[in-house]
């Protein structure tokens, strides 16, 4: 019979055990999610929706999709006014174009009646991840004057913000609790403060493939590049704000086929757990 050396085992039992708490403080230190297996990527869920059209927002050319209730959605996820934006028949100086930044980062906020606990929680928690790891301070107000977010609940499946950075006067983000974590509310807090999907960038192509042929036309513009912004850095697997490779019925014709690989043609999830080096020295760029 082979003898069995209890001292090794022992030993590297101990050592397992170290090693498996180490990686799990590693974890909680960054983990803002609520460990979903599946994250989802977030979106503004139409009821309807009409055309497709040009418009300048934010000095860009950009696609807009007419949705119900005259609004337009720019992104995926960003629900704009008419008067966010102009067309190019129209004089240059129509709509709103500051994209701005909140003054010395601080966002001034409050919830819209019917908020749930749920998501006050995910609110809050959002709210600490932007404090403590880029330094934004956020002020509850209880009027309607100067420049706000209102925290929105809905019950359509949406995670929406209506404007990229400050947009003066009221601006909204919307979330449906049931189907988004406190990630996926960073994520749009990163719109409201200024960020882009990391998708767009103009200098894209040299990393990644998008595959426009199995995009269904209404959700293209989430994927087309912004090529009048500034890239900072390179490319960011691990932004916050970029979507991961597949993507819904919705959104794509064969789920089955990613929307995005990597030009090796690999794929990557949506990251909704923290926020990334490069997304800290965007904003660090920006303001």
């Amino acid at each position: 019979m082979k003898k069995i050396n209890f001292r090794k085992m022992v030993l590297l039992a101990i050592f397992s055990m170290t090693v498996f708490a180490c990686d799990k403080n590693e974890v909680q230190e960054e983990d803002i999610s609520e460990n979903v297996n599946s994250v989802t990527d977030e979106i503004y869920n139409t009821k309807s929706s009409g055309n497709l059209i040009d418009a300048i927002y934010l000095g860009r050319n950009v696609t807009l999709l007419e949705v119900e209730n005259g609004k337009y959605l720019y992104d995926g996820d960003v629900l704009l006014e008419r008067n966010d934006f102009s067309i190019p028949v129209e004089e240059s100086n129509r709509g709103v174009y500051g994209g701005g930044n909140w003054p010395n980062r601080n966002v001034r906020w409050k919830y819209a009646s019917g908020v749930s606990q749920d998501l006050k929680n995910k609110w809050t928690s959002a709210m600490n991840t932007w404090s403590s790891q880029l330094n934004f301070s956020f002020t509850q107000i209880s009027g309607s004057s100067g420049d706000y977010i209102l925290v929105q609940q809905n019950s359509s499946g949406s995670a929406y913000s209506t404007s990229i950075g400050r947009k003066g006067g009221q601006q909204i983000i919307s979330v449906d609790p049931r189907y988004y974590g406190s990630g996926n509310v960073v994520h749009e807090i990163g719109h409201a403060v200024g960020l882009i999907h990391e998708q767009k960038r103009p200098d894209r192509d040299n990393y990644i493939i998008v595959n426009y042929s199995n995009i269904r036309p209404n959700w293209t513009s989430q994927y087309d590049k912004c090529s009048s912004c500034t890239p900072n850095g390179t490319f960011d697997y691990s932004s916050i704000m970029l979507y991961g490779s597949r993507a819904s019925s919705s959104v794509v014709y064969n789920t089955s086929i990613p929307a995005m690989t990597r030009k090796d043609g690999s794929i990557w999830n949506a990251q909704r757990s923290y926020l990334s080096t490069g997304d800290k020295a965007a904003i660090n760029a920006k303001y």
